[in-house]
């Protein structure tokens, strides 16, 4: 979930999610870049569920997921087709924004609604509801390699931990983890955006899609707030969802134009250089990013126009990184 503009696109977004809870009830020479790669483009169908936001890639099936915002419906589509079609269908009130394929289970921040969310993969069934109350937007997560989750809160100051045996218990109270004063929150705007875990488990990257600051959060039960956060030395990236891809941390930046940007982090991620972008003209709004085999997933929001169909564009990874995997 990410701003509009800069500032028009706080507006608009925070508008679309408020009303939708409401009625459901740069500087950098570039090492490698790409203006027009090969593109797939995946069409939601149908697109009457609002604008999606999350994207999670399902290795065992070959597989993803979009959630969306207006009611919360996770779509599901093969990487061979170009249809995603309703997987687990949405209620009023409810909404999905970042999405995480771990093991055999979809994990979903709920938004506005403030629930994690945990299915099933093999049967769309819900497996566990962790609750971290009203006035909040939880917007992305992150999973570790012990099965620990973290989510992002753009409107509270916290990081909020679940544990992988409240998960598997079906729900419990989650950890708020304070971030102020380290990261600047306003009230009124979007702040702590994307997240992802490196792989010890216990640091984290997050975005702050107001300032355009990465920031390393370091989970610590001997700080005196549980952690200590560094600011990660790198150019403003004004970014929505991140994806870390061998060591590269991928970012998705609307500002000052939809784009994929790589930043290769230093050892102990502590700053970072913007080494390439990658765009497509399919790219509008882009939320989020998920790689799937070879190519990185790219949800295409489409706040500024709610235009449906929405779309998801697969871009070849080897067109940023130069490389290709199985």
């Amino acid at each position: 979930m990410y701003p509009t503009t800069l500032p028009a696109r706080s507006i608009l977004t925070a508008t679309t999610l408020a009303l939708t809870v409401t009625l459901g009830a740069t500087s950098s020479a570039f090492a490698r870049q790409d203006a027009r790669p090969d593109a797939r483009v995946y069409a939601l169908e149908p697109s009457t569920h609002g604008n999606p936001e999350g994207v999670a890639y399902d290795p065992r099936s070959g597989t993803f997921f979009v959630g969306t915002i207006g009611d919360g419906t996770i779509y599901r589509a093969s990487l061979d087709d170009t249809v995603a079609r309703v997987f687990i269908p949405g209620t009023d009130g409810g909404q999905a924004t970042g999405l995480k394929v771990w093991r055999d289970r979809l994990y979903v921040a709920g938004g506005a609604t403030g629930q994690l969310r945990v299915y099933e993969i093999a049967t769309g069934q819900l497996l566990a509801t962790v609750d971290t109350g009203e006035g909040g937007l939880l917007n992305d997560l992150a999973i570790t390699n012990t099965g620990d989750v973290y989510v992002t809160d753009s409107f509270r100051p916290y990081l909020w931990h679940a544990t992988a045996e409240q998960v598997e218990a079906g729900g419990g109270v989650p950890q708020a983890i304070p971030v102020e004063p380290e990261i600047a929150y306003d009230p009124f705007a979007f702040n702590l955006n994307g997240i992802v875990s490196l792989e010890d488990g216990q640091r984290l990257i997050v975005g702050h899609s107001g300032t355009g600051e990465l920031f390393r959060i370091d989970v610590d039960a001997d700080a005196p707030l549980g952690r200590t956060i560094q600011r990660i030395d790198v150019e403003p990236l004004f970014s929505d969802g991140l994806l870390l891809d061998k060591g590269q941390l991928v970012v998705v930046t609307f500002y000052p134009a939809p784009t994929l940007t790589f930043v290769r982090l230093d050892a102990d991620a502590g700053s970072g250089v913007v080494v390439g972008q990658l765009t497509h003209p399919s790219i509008t709004d882009p939320s989020t990013v998920a790689r799937a085999r070879n190519s990185y997933l790219v949800v295409n929001a489409d706040f500024l126009t709610s235009t449906p169909p929405f779309t998801v564009t697969a871009l070849p990874r080897n067109a940023a990184a130069g490389e290709s995997e199985p």
